[in-house]
């Protein structure tokens, strides 16, 4: 039982990274008939929205795209920002998605800005419980620190509907917009539900995580 719990999680993140990249790969090759960049994408959305006060800036690496709200930044890896492929310009405004929750404080994001301190402690924190409870054999105190250390799994579930309504909100503004056309509308979406995916397949591999650790605590007390 314990092995498939290690092989199922293991399994579930390297296909989750399998689909984005190969997504990613597959629709940076077709370039949008608008012809505009990531970046200009996104900052047409955002000023469409009220925004225009949010920083957009080109950050290395590759899908290590993300807006943070403590600077009001969207950073954009460099194919994003200077790229006009579907894959670019479907990143780019899901990362809007994320600003205009912010902005309308719609509650998940709301939920999940406010777990992030309290799970940055509670993380750690239950480990530390954890390992002292299993090493002094005290079954309480090792339950106690695991139900603590789930409080990341809580944020990941929180995380998902998150995700999945900043990827609506970005296919309705670019259509609104005028970015895409229609006819590019289902590669935009099979790009976003990739990138999706690896969200889902985090949360289910911290799921399975806590409960092989609950199994051998278990057996360690019985």
């Amino acid at each position: 039982m314990d092995l498939l719990l290690i092989i199922i999680p293991a399994i579930l993140i390297m296909v989750s990274q399998w689909y984005i990249n190969s997504s990613y790969a597959k629709y940076n090759e077709y370039e949008v008939e608008s012809g505009i960049t990531g970046s200009k994408a996104a900052r047409e959305i955002l000023n469409a929205n009220g925004l225009s006060d949010v920083k957009i800036v080109k950050i290395e690496g590759t899908l290590t795209d993300n807006f943070n709200p403590t600077n009001n930044t969207i950073s954009l890896s460099n194919d994003i920002y200077s790229g006009s492929s579907v894959a670019a310009i479907a990143v780019a405004a899901h990362e809007c998605g994320h600003v205009i929750q912010h902005k309308e404080k719609y509650a998940p994001i709301v939920m999940r800005s406010a777990l992030v301190p309290v799970v940055n402690i509670a993380s750690k924190l239950g480990y530390a419980i954890m390992i002292v409870g299993v090493l002094s054999s005290i079954f309480n105190m090792a339950i106690i620190g695991l139900v603590l250390m789930c409080a990341t799994l809580i944020f990941q579930l929180v995380t998902l509907p998150t995700e999945f309504d900043a990827s609506n909100r970005a296919k309705k503004q670019l259509i609104k917009l005028g970015i895409i056309t229609k006819k590019e509308l289902p590669k935009v979406s099979s790009m976003l539900y990739a990138a999706a995916m690896t969200y889902l397949a985090s949360f289910f591999a911290s799921f399975t995580q806590m409960l092989r650790l609950f199994l051998q605590i278990n057996r360690r007390n019985n």
